[in-house]
């Protein structure tokens, strides 16, 4: 540095990864999922209307900044196949081309027994408790363009972050066109059918009470057993730093410490299991975002059967020389004249 302010000013600048925790993940995308509806092959028309929601941490989902919707896919004749959407969803904007935006515009080959991907660009982003419109149509002639269902229940798809709502059909060859085949273009009552690709932005833990609360109970409580062990001097984490605690379980993901289910034994005859207890750390393998090595994976509650089998082999031992004992005990004292 040429000056004392400039190696100043230096100083200001950097930060350790430690005191600068991210709240998102670095990754665009933490995981990809799609969304498989039902297909009962009820109908085909020109289109359908319906609605998407990324669902909030009141109605159980998992801690997410947000959730991007990449493709939908679809079946039919197809032909030029338009993609559009809107926000706060589809109700009362069936005919208001301006509440929409196009995010997809291209003419397909028919396929009709494998789903065709429809990208979208961009993508549809959604905050949790976010809705959003969704209007996949086709201009070609005909009534064969876009395989469509019956309302069979009031959710299509659901699933641990997102929701796809049942809506509309449409038969009209006109985007949002006024008049169908048979008068009224629309039908009530009516599901997507297909395949909708999305991916995740996972918020990640931080010692604020807002984000802490947002997690599930597990890992809420593997936060405070850490931060207690860390104030105990027999414990290894009792030598970091907080920050490094605190880092630590910032790349963990939100079920990096949910237990595993516990093995239900089909055996008779051989007692209760015995469970080790919810040990969070072994000699495992590592996973977590990106801190490889740091945490470790979880441990199951239950021993194996093989384990079971050897303890109960060892017991049903111990107990015959308890037993042998006992019979030389009563002979002993026979002798005795002690009754």
């Amino acid at each position: 540095f040429d000056t004392e302010s400039e190696e100043e000013d230096a100083a200001e600048r950097y930060q350790p990864a430690l005191l600068s925790r991210p709240k998102v993940a670095n990754h665009i995308l933490h995981e990809s999922f799609t969304a498989d509806t039902r297909d009962h092959e009820d109908h085909t028309f020109c289109g359908v209307m319906f609605d998407i929601q990324c669902k909030g941490g009141d109605e159980g989902g998992v801690p997410l900044e947000f959730l991007q919707v990449t493709s939908v896919s679809v079946r039919g004749d197809l032909g030029p196949v338009t993609v559009w959407t809107t926000s706060d969803g589809y109700k009362k904007k069936e005919h208001d081309v301006g509440s929409w935006e196009c995010l997809h515009e291209q003419t397909h080959p028919a396929s009709r027994q494998e789903y065709r991907k429809l990208e979208l660009d961009p993508p549809i982003k959604l905050v949790p408790g976010e809705r959003r419109g969704v209007y996949v149509h086709s201009k070609l002639p005909g009534d064969d363009a876009i395989v469509y269902d019956n309302q069979r229940s009031q959710v299509t798809h659901e699933d641990q972050v997102f929701r796809v709502l049942p809506g509309l059909a449409h038969l009209s060859n006109r985007p949002f066109g006024r008049h169908g085949m048979w008068g009224f273009p629309w039908r009530e009552r009516r599901e997507f059918v297909g395949q909708i690709s999305y991916g995740v932005g996972y918020t990640l833990w931080n010692p604020s009470a807002d984000v802490h609360s947002r997690f599930p109970l597990h890992f809420r409580q593997a936060v405070l057993a850490l931060l207690l062990c860390a104030r105990r001097q027999e414990s290894p984490l009792y030598w970091l730093q907080d920050e490094v605690v605190f880092y630590v379980l910032n790349m963990c993901k939100h079920d990096w410490f949910k237990p595993e289910e516990p093995k239900v034994s089909t055996k008779r005859g051989k007692g209760k299991g015995r469970g080790t207890g919810p040990n969070y750390f072994n000699q495992g393998g590592y996973s977590g975002y990106s801190a490889r090595g740091l945490i470790q994976s979880p441990m199951s509650y239950v021993d194996s059967d093989d384990e079971e089998d050897d303890e109960d082999e060892e017991d049903e031992a111990g107990i015959a020389r308890i037993e042998d004992s006992d019979e030389e005990f009563c002979a002993h004292s026979s002798e005795d004249g002690e009754p």
